[in-house]
């Protein structure tokens, strides 16, 4: 009985496990195929020492290393500091060797807690900076990259200067006759392979005493194509010196396991955190640009150095985007955050990308860039193969300039892009690449999986962010106020100012055409009435607020605001100068035209389809304003001097008196008089005001005359002084 029901039970368990190793490999299977599992991620950072190295730079440098060592060994982690290495372009070679010993010092001996220090040297480095980055743990060099000669001020004893040199190469584990090769290159130092295989470094005066005691197999220069002192990221490699090549600090990042956050200098280190929220919703335009780079400047003027930016947007103008990507990407002095609460899609996924991190709240998704919306009521449009090529590689620079995958952030924008997840054989990291770069380095990559195929642009949701390396993943506004350690602490909000509400109205289509026709209105009721007055002040005002908003909106600039200045000069030179319409007359009027059509939109003359929407948009509201301003004048000749009280303001001639046989009043006539010559010598008086053209009465002719000043007033004695043709010139007699 016994039996039987031992071999059921047995039965039962082998089914049952069975059932469950099915059960299992099948639910393995249904999982998305994902990259290449990594290496659990390293804590990290990237510091920036650009030469002159200071006294000043180390202190800063100190602090920050120290505080980053500290708040992962809180965690019970060690963290990877990564140092980048540039020789600048002001004063490249030109650190002093008593800062450069001290950096070099503090790197070699005060960063215990640390897990490695490395030196990345992506261009040649020279001078006596080299020994800060001697003094790390690991280097890392570029492809084009080189280290010495160490040798700096010739004023300084080379003896004083080789025991710290030797000190430091033994202290760090390398072989001291290297160290004084780069220091004192006019010396022959040689490189020495012995019977064990190991490499040495020899001056060639010591290398016969040398021999006494090693077996030498090789005996070679120890400097590549005779460059003495300089050590090539070539010979490096050969020897073990450097670590491997990487010419970006995103292949230095995924090398070391670090996270792509960190590939970006952090201000705040050493700091007291002044954090800003500023909003980036909507569709982008030119007065997001605009408005986004007063509130940066405001920001820093403020010292505030942690600009949070909460994205929500669907995309817009591909040279907005561009624009407001190059303003965040070129912050250096403040640590920028793109906070994705809902979308960035489209071309704000350039937004996103210019930042030093990036962050998703759950359900929030990012890229997706195959259109433009443009227009004043944003109608999409699909981006032509040309905008596609020059969005996608802007998006590549970004993304490697911040430490975020560069291929990823091409594929956002590029459909026809296909998108691996690989293992990079020269640093043993995984890491994303496109298949032109797999097939222009076949034997680079390993491990290959198909993340994206061509057809559409990549989209990036929250669930998979973290895998494609491009950001963090939050629940919530307070999760992400934690993550950065700001829970509970206030954060000032920024947005749009009365300024940019202000800006908005004005530069709305009807607004700008009400302004316009407001402004050449008043100009030409100005020149039908006595003096500068009313107006002359409204049409100042509303010329004055359309290159005002245009300014601040972005699409106006310095060349508009010239352009209609000269012409308004060339109006008055027409008006008051030389009077008859002529060449002052005419460009004046085209300049003014030309200043109003280009103050409208950014670009000067259109190379897309939306580009000439908007320029013929602008070149109907300029017509129907100067139509308009026709009307208004024809109205105002023909009603406004009936009208009580305001018919005093209009110029009118003085009346004639003269009867004719049957009674009627009438006006001499100028018929018979080939010349007005006869007219010099003589006085007469005034009937209008003469600015500097106007009327005149000689007796009984009433003449067209031209005053020898600005302004004459009306009912003024007057002397004609020359005739030229038809044109009287008079001027003032003083009572």
């Amino acid at each position: 009985m016994m039996r039987p029901l031992l071999s059921r039970l047995f039965s039962t368990g082998v089914l049952l496990l069975v059932f469950v190793s099915l059960t299992l490999s099948g639910a393995a299977s249904a999982q998305p195929p994902e990259g290449v599992k990594d290496k659990e991620s390293t804590p990290g950072q990237f510091f920036t020492v650009v030469e002159p190295i200071t006294s000043d730079s180390n202190t800063t440098f100190s602090v920050s290393a120290r505080q980053v060592v500290e708040r992962n060994a809180t965690k019970g982690r060690e963290a990877v500091l990564i140092f980048e290495f540039l020789p600048g372009d002001i004063a490249p070679g030109s650190s002093e060797f008593g800062t450069s010993l001290q950096l070099a010092n503090f790197l070699s001996t005060s960063l215990t807690g640390a897990r490695r220090r490395i030196a990345f040297v992506p261009q040649p480095l020279r001078g006596y900076a080299v020994l800060a980055a001697l003094a790390c743990d690991e280097i890392v060099m570029g492809a084009g990259a080189s280290l010495g000669p160490i040798a700096g001020d010739q004023s300084l004893d080379v003896a004083i200067l080789r025991e710290p040199v030797r000190v430091l190469a033994i202290r760090q584990g390398h072989d001291p006759d290297l160290f004084l090769g780069m220091l004192e290159p006019n010396r022959d130092l040689r490189a020495v392979r012995t019977s064990d295989r190991q490499l040495h470094f020899e001056f060639a005066e010591n290398l016969a005493e040398f021999k006494k005691d090693h077996q030498v197999i090789e005996d070679v220069p120890a400097w590549e194509g005779g460059q003495r002192g300089i050590l090539t990221a070539t010979r490096a490699r050969e020897m073990g010196f450097a670590k491997f090549n990487a010419d970006s600090r995103a292949e230095v990042a995924r090398a070391y396991h670090i996270l792509g956050n960190a590939a970006a200098d952090d201000p705040t280190l050493g700091q007291e955190i002044r954090p800003v929220w500023i909003e980036i919703k909507g569709p982008l335009g030119t007065r997001e640009r605009a408005s986004l780079g007063r509130l940066i400047e405001q920001e820093r003027q403020a010292r505030v150095n942690l600009l949070l930016f909460e994205i929500d947007s669907p995309g817009g103008l591909d040279s907005a985007a561009d624009a407001l990507a190059d303003l965040i990407a070129g912050i250096k002095d403040m640590k920028t955050v793109a906070f994705i609460n809902d979308r960035a899609m489209g071309v704000s996924a350039l937004v996103a990308l210019a930042c030093s991190e990036i962050v998703f709240t759950k359900g929030a998704q990012m890229g997706d860039v195959h259109q433009l919306l443009t227009g004043r009521r944003n109608q999409s449009e699909e981006l032509a193969e040309r905008q596609i090529q020059a969005l996608a590689g802007k998006a590549a620079e970004l993304a490697k300039l911040k430490g975020h995958p560069a291929a990823v952030a091409r594929a956002m924008v590029d459909p026809e892009t296909i998108l691996y997840s690989a293992r990079d054989k020269n640093t043993q990291a995984a890491c994303f690449v496109l298949k032109s770069q797999i097939d222009a380095e076949p034997e680079r990559y390993g491990d290959l999986q198909i993340r994206k195929q061509a057809g559409h642009p990549l989209t990036i949701t929250s669930d998979d962010a973290v895998s494609y390396g491009l950001g963090q993943v939050v629940s919530d506004v307070e999760e992400f106020k934690s993550f950065y350690g700001l829970r509970g602490k206030s954060i000032r909000m920024n947005g749009p100012t009365w300024v940019d509400t202000l800006v908005t109205v004005l530069t709305d289509p009807f607004v700008s055409w009400l302004l316009l026709f407001v402004g050449l209105f008043m100009l030409v009721l100005e020149l039908k009435l006595p003096g500068i007055g009313l107006p002359a002040i409204a049409s100042c005002v509303a010329f004055l607020l359309f290159f005002w908003s245009h300014y601040l909106s972005g699409t106006a600039d310095q060349l508009e605001i010239i352009l209609f200045l000269v012409g308004m000069i060339c109006l008055a030179l027409e008006l008051f100068v030389f009077p008859g319409f002529g060449v002052f007359g005419m460009s004046g009027v085209l300049l003014i035209l030309s200043s109003i059509v280009m103050a409208s939109h950014t670009f000067i003359w259109p190379t897309q389809d939306y580009e000439y929407r908007e320029m013929g948009f602008t070149l109907l509201q300029v017509t129907l304003a100067m139509v308009a301003v026709g009307g208004g004048a024809v109205v105002f000749a023909r009603y406004f001097p009936s009208m009580p009280f305001l018919n005093r303001l209009v110029l009118k001639p003085e009346p004639w008196t003269v009867v004719g046989e049957e009674g009627s009043t009438n006006k001499p006539s100028m018929e018979g008089y080939e010349s007005l010559a006869f007219l010099i010598g003589e006085t007469g008086r005034t009937t209008t005001v003469l600015r500097p053209s106007g009327k005149a009465r000689f007796g009984e002719l009433l003449v067209d005359v031209t005053g020898d000043s600005f302004f004459i007033e009306p009912d003024s004695l007057v002397e004609v002084v020359d005739v030229q043709g038809s044109k009287v010139i008079v001027k003032r007699m003083d009572i």
